[in-house]
């Protein structure tokens, strides 16, 4: 499949999403000096089915027969009765041998590379006769995309496009720094009709997790983007970063110097107690429940 393809497969496999209430109480205040906004996002710009990237216990138990679907749409054909669950079994013991094995060369917290864990574990189930077809690296991306879009439904935060061009059109750099996958900026463009950097992020302050096998909290991906930040002249005191996340997000952007608002504006996103943000390292700036309101909080 070209790109045009896999952006029609995940317009087809994804559905609107609306955020479900949280009545979390925001903090609100204007901010001075800030000529950059980065964003996470799933669970901040884009509404996430399970809340972020990844299962929950509810697909966990669906995966199965989502699996079995996604070999067919990829055009394997199935051999065997219980591939569905053997096949997750497989992925599962397969992330974590590509997680022990980055972190026996010291990498803390590892991404694993999604098109390789599924290369292994085609080429298994090839191997053991549960299926049959063609398990080349653009196959494994197909799959990929097939699997990942069933268990795991996102859209667009509402007006997402208009506060993002609002953003824009003051003149403000736009960022993301993510957990993602190699679907995830193809998502983007999928629901979005643009690419980020054609919609106006600044392709430079684009941090995604896959592209450097290290995922959050870790503060290297912060670290690379500060680094690309001060390349673009900017200072870490002057980019707001949003996130939705206490401990992967708010956490270590401030560490790195960002200053920080968390997006509380979807229940199954909230990865935190409200005692929590009484603890300093955890407290950012702004908590929002719109990100409209992050536009407004910016002073000229």
């Amino acid at each position: 499949m070209n790109k045009e393809q896999l952006i029609q497969r995940i317009r087809t496999l994804t559905h609107p999403l609306e955020p479900v209430s949280t009545g979390h109480a925001t903090r609100l205040q204007k901010i001075r000096g800030i000529r950059c906004v980065a964003y996470d996002f799933y669970g901040t710009m884009f509404i996430s089915a399970v809340g972020d990237i990844g299962v929950d216990e509810q697909q966990q138990q669906q995966s199965p027969g989502w699996f079995v679907e996604a070999l067919e749409d990829s055009g394997f054909s199935i051999s065997r009765p219980d591939v569905g669950p053997r096949g997750i079994s497989i992925f599962e013991q397969t992330v974590e041998n590509h997680v022990r094995r980055a972190r026996d060369k010291g990498i803390e917290y590892p991404e694993p590379n999604i098109v390789a864990v599924w290369l292994d574990v085609l080429n298994e189930l090839m191997e053991s006769g549960d299926i049959r077809g063609d398990t080349s690296r653009s196959k494994a991306i197909q799959f990929g995309i097939e699997f990942e879009f069933r268990i795991n439904d996102i859209w667009p935060v509402p007006n997402l496009s208009a506060v993002l061009g609002s953003l824009k059109n003051r003149g403000l750099e736009l960022g993301i720094i993510s957990n993602s996958q190699y679907y995830t900026p193809i998502a983007f463009e999928a629901l979005l009709n643009q690419s980020p950097a054609s919609f106006g992020f600044n392709k430079e302050l684009l941090i995604w997790s896959y592209e450097t096998g290290r995922k959050k909290p870790s503060t290297e991906l912060y670290s690379l983007f500060t680094e690309a930040a001060k390349r673009e002249k900017l200072e870490p005191r002057e980019v707001l970063y949003v996130g939705n996340d206490i401990r992967k997000d708010i956490e270590p952007a401030k560490e790195l110097g960002l200053r920080t608002a968390l997006y509380v504006g979807d229940q199954r996103s909230i990865r935190h107690q409200p005692g929590d943000l009484k603890k300093t390292r955890y407290r950012p700036d702004l908590i929002v429940d719109d990100l409209s309101q992050i536009n407004d909080c910016l002073s000229t």
